[in-house]
């Protein structure tokens, strides 16, 4: 116990927490994002068709949604969740903070996506780019602890309870910052790194003078109509954790969904044309959509199955065990996919929309 506490003191901070379930109420700390007040949920909808059920069902899913064009078509619960169940949105949460992002590009919080992250955050920060964390091309790595010498890759693969992301998710970001560095022979590639996330939360918080779920809160959850959520704080840091585990409703991921798919409201539009291009309809080769293609912490990939009515690029976020807010511009159509396992990505679609 001596040697675990001097080598990986987060070990005994996380085991305090517990590991945030998928179903609220969770163990641990939590900030409220706080929701609209007044809205009325729509009336249920039906059953999503025989094939899409069953898939959801061996998958061991516990919601499926989908909206067209504003209105709630398919809806099914599973495994004892209902409507009014928060669950888990482990890294779908990480996209939302990707818009905001360019959000602040567009309110010129920052100069753009070049800015350092040393001008925002302090020479303590990696010498990158907001662009080279938005795009998880950042090549972080971070000294073990202890001794300091050497480094770890912050692959999340990579992950160890004495790793770099036990210890931000233990005691957040702000306060492992200055182990982090850049490996050069990672730099420019891409590398799914938690870490990344968690840097631009905070770069958020300071450009906007405010905590992370009030400027979810502002900009994103309460225009879109969608109901409380709480959110992870850090157990021995400050703040919340910027990749991981907001609890809100399915149907509120729908509303969220369509908020970004419309970009925002006619009258107040949440990006400029081209930065919404970018996060959700970015100009890309068809066959790098078919290997799928990492943007601002947001994934795309194209439906180009020659016999199916379905066709059309397609964004969508994606959280751990197969968590999916899927956007399909061409549809006008937004599906939300929670459960315990991965489902698989295309098929959920092709059988949700057998007609196209």
């Amino acid at each position: 116990l001596g040697l675990a506490a001097w080598r990986a003191p987060q070990l005994f901070v996380l085991a305090g927490e517990g590991f945030p379930g998928p179903v609220w109420p969770a163990a641990g700390a939590y900030d409220l994002v706080e929701g609209a007040s007044g809205m009325a949920d729509p009336p249920p909808a039906e059953a999503p068709p025989e094939a899409a059920r069953v898939r959801l069902a061996e998958s061991e899913g516990r919601a499926l949604l989908m909206e067209r064009g504003g209105v709630l078509r398919r809806e099914v619960y599973l495994g004892g969740v209902d409507r009014d169940t928060r669950l888990n949105s482990y890294s779908l949460v990480k996209s939302l903070v990707g818009a905001l992002v360019l959000r602040a590009v567009a309110d010129g919080k920052i100069d753009g996506l070049e800015t350092r992250l040393r001008a925002v955050l302090g020479a303590r920060a990696p010498d990158v780019s907001v662009g080279d964390v938005l795009t998880m091309s950042s090549g972080l790595a971070m000294s073990p602890e202890p001794p300091k010498t050497g480094m770890a890759s912050a692959d999340d693969h990579a992950f160890s309870p004495f790793g770099p992301l036990a210890r931000i998710h233990a005691y957040g970001i702000e306060a492992v910052m200055a182990d982090l560095r850049v490996d050069p022979e990672m730099a420019g590639e891409f590398h799914y790194q938690s870490a990344n996330t968690a840097l631009l939360g905070l770069m958020l918080e300071r450009v906007y003078d405010m905590p992370l779920p009030e400027l979810l809160s502002s900009l994103i959850w309460k225009p879109a109509g969608a109901a409380d959520a709480w959110w992870r704080r850090y157990p021995a840091g400050e703040g919340v954790s910027a990749y991981c585990c907001l609890y809100a409703r399915p149907l509120d991921w729908v509303r969220v969904g369509r908020f970004l798919l419309d970009n925002g409201t006619p009258g107040s539009p949440f990006l400029p044309e081209a930065l919404w291009r970018d996060l959700l309809l970015p100009d890309l080769a068809p066959q790098a959509r078919r290997q799928g293609v990492y943007g601002d912490q947001v994934r795309h990939d194209v439906l180009d199955r020659p016999d199916a009515a379905l066709h059309g690029a397609f964004a969508y976020f994606s959280g751990l065990d197969g968590q999916t807010v899927y956007f399909l511009p061409a549809q006008d159509a937004v599906v939300v996919r929670f459960g315990a396992r991965m489902q698989l990505l295309h098929s959920t679609l092709y059988e949700l929309f057998p007609d196209g």
